[in-house]
């Protein structure tokens, strides 16, 4: 791999705005990937018939969630050859454009009521797509805030972009749980059902407007780009990450993330759900729970990035192996013990599964990015966080077979230690990442240490 010039050193205004625009980004995307788990549920009636078995009603709930999954590592594939060739700021604002526009359309579907069952099936098509921008916009935004980042202080700048995912988590449970109040659900024909569920996915849309004229405003391309795409060699990307000399990189990336989406799927997918059922918390009580949690949550992450600085992010992933694989599986375990009653209690335990099992996304935005060299980064961040999804979106069916062996409500405690072991294996063969030079777009030095 050949090296590139040295990039001009970024001003304390771009670094500032390419941060807030990673983060806000991030929290557009994450409020789109959790529109239909926490504001779609409500409303699923105006789609499906209360004809259809519950059985199927499950699959086609799966269905509108996995779609989005699904999409998102099509979109790393495409958006990523293009934020390594055309630039990152270009691809990122077409990715949440495009976001913006099939979010919009959504919010104006019609119901079952209205077109019959091509309800469900253009809801499902349309989060596909959402997905594949989802994708996008991963390849874009991240890549770019972490070249203008400075290199000593690459953790923290990427816990802060990362803060976008808990607070879109926290926004769009209030706005959900506000709508409910305004418009109670009950039945297809009820308020929520007809239009309530319509005010969250169009407040996403809007924000990806916002977005939009926020980025095209402030936001410059990558000075670590720029200099890169002046002087490499043409080359195809995602064949350079899948099969050439990034790709010992990749799948060291994909082992990590794999258990990564594993236990995000816990700890935030499943975690509402176990709530729901192994508490005697009423669902208001249980949304606030969940929100406190995530905002108590969210003001850790800086001190996480910051932390990876000073001891590094393979020893940070290491430890979190062992902490997803024990303290977040013996968490859920304790809670599918219940039902458990006491705001308190519940409160505690719901903090420590998402402190043990979601604070990974602290660091993956640096991380990933200084696994890979500036030519092929995008496409190398954008496979890497988003490919693994396809082993780890049907997680529910996992479930499913896991119930023959053990008790339903244990079956998360078992993907969460397989997912910790994936973690700790992901960073045991990876090397250390935090000195990696990207203006000199060289590959991590730093080589794997005796476990």
């Amino acid at each position: 791999m050949t090296s590139t010039p040295s990039a001009p050193t970024p001003d304390i205004a771009q670094r500032r705005a390419a941060v807030i625009g990673g983060a806000f980004g991030f929290f557009v995307d994450m409020f789109d990937v959790y529109l239909p788990t926490i504001a779609l549920a409500p409303a699923l009636s105006y789609f499906v018939p209360a004809s259809v078995p519950s059985g199927t009603k499950a699959i086609i709930t799966a269905a509108v969630f996995v779609s989005t999954l699904i999409g998102r590592p099509l979109g790393s594939l495409i958006f990523g050859r293009l934020a390594d060739s055309v630039g990152r700021r270009r691809v990122t604002l077409l990715s949440v454009a495009g976001c913006a526009v099939t979010t919009g359309v959504i919010a104006a579907l019609p119901g079952h009521a209205q077109i019959g069952l091509w309800a469900v099936v253009l809801m499902i098509l349309l989060r596909f797509v959402d997905g594949v921008f989802l994708g996008g916009e991963y390849t874009g935004a991240i890549p770019l805030a972490m070249e203008i980042a400075p290199q000593g202080r690459r953790g923290l700048y990427g816990s802060l972009v990362s803060i976008g995912f808990p607070l879109s988590y926290c926004a769009i449970s209030l706005l959900s749980f506000l709508m409910l109040h305004i418009a109670p659900a009950g039945g297809p024909h009820s308020a929520y059902a007809v239009w309530g569920w319509r005010v969250p996915f169009a407040a996403g849309a809007v924000l990806g407007v916002i977005f939009l004229v926020y980025y095209s405003r402030t936001v410059r391309e990558s000075p670590v780009w720029l200099a890169s795409a002046r002087s490499r060699k043409r080359e195809n990307p995602v064949k350079t990450v899948l099969f050439g000399s990034a790709r010992r990189s990749f799948w060291q990336v994909f082992v990590l993330m794999a258990g990564v989406w594993f236990a995000s799927n816990m700890a935030s997918g499943l975690l509402p759900t176990l709530l729901g059922s192994q508490t005697t918390l009423t669902p208001t009580q249980v949304t606030g729970t969940l929100v406190l949690a995530q905002f108590v949550h969210t003001l850790c992450f800086p001190l996480i990035g910051a932390l990876t600085d000073r001891i590094g992010r393979r020893t940070f992933f290491i430890a979190t192996g062992a902490s997803v694989g024990v303290v977040c599986a013996a968490a859920f375990a304790l809670l599918a013990e219940g039902p458990w009653s006491g705001l308190p209690l519940v409160f505690g335990l719901t903090l420590l599964i998402r402190l043990s099992g979601a604070s990974m996304f602290a660091v993956t935005p640096s991380y990933i990015c200084e696994r890979f060299p500036a030519a092929v980064r995008g496409s190398g961040f954008g496979m890497g966080y988003s490919l693994p999804l396809l082993v780890t979106a049907g997680y529910a069916y996992y479930q499913d077979w896991l119930k023959h062996l053990v008790p339903y409500t244990y079956t998360p405690v078992v993907l969460l230690v397989l997912g910790g072991l994936l973690i700790l294996a992901g960073a045991v063969i990876g090397p250390e990442t935090r000195d990696v030079d990207f203006d000199a777009n060289a590959e991590p030095a730093t080589a794997p240490s005796a476990v």
